[in-house]
């Protein structure tokens, strides 16, 4: 999975990643569902990428501490982006 692309959920749901960070020594997503016109909501969910046996899977994972350490993140990575451009 990359960020920045649209993945679709077992519940047909559509997230778009935003960003990717390996906590302890696991791999999540900080992703946000997008409506019917694939626009953005303001519900976030951390995804959870499992590899098992060469295939990957998509885990919705409801853990405040992650989601709040993913938020930071995304904060500010996206300030860094803007005090470079």
């Amino acid at each position: 999975m990359k960020v920045d692309t649209i993945i679709t959920l077992a519940n047909n749901k559509n997230y778009l990643l935003l960003l990717e960070d390996d906590l302890m020594d696991e791999d999540y997503f900080l992703s946000v569902l997008l409506d019917s016109n694939d626009e953005p909501t303001d519900e976030y969910a951390v995804l959870k990428e499992i590899k098992k046996n060469g295939d990957t899977y998509i885990q919705k994972i409801n853990n405040p501490v992650i989601l709040s350490q993913l938020l930071e993140d995304y904060k500010i990575q996206y300030e860094e982006d803007n005090e470079n451009n």
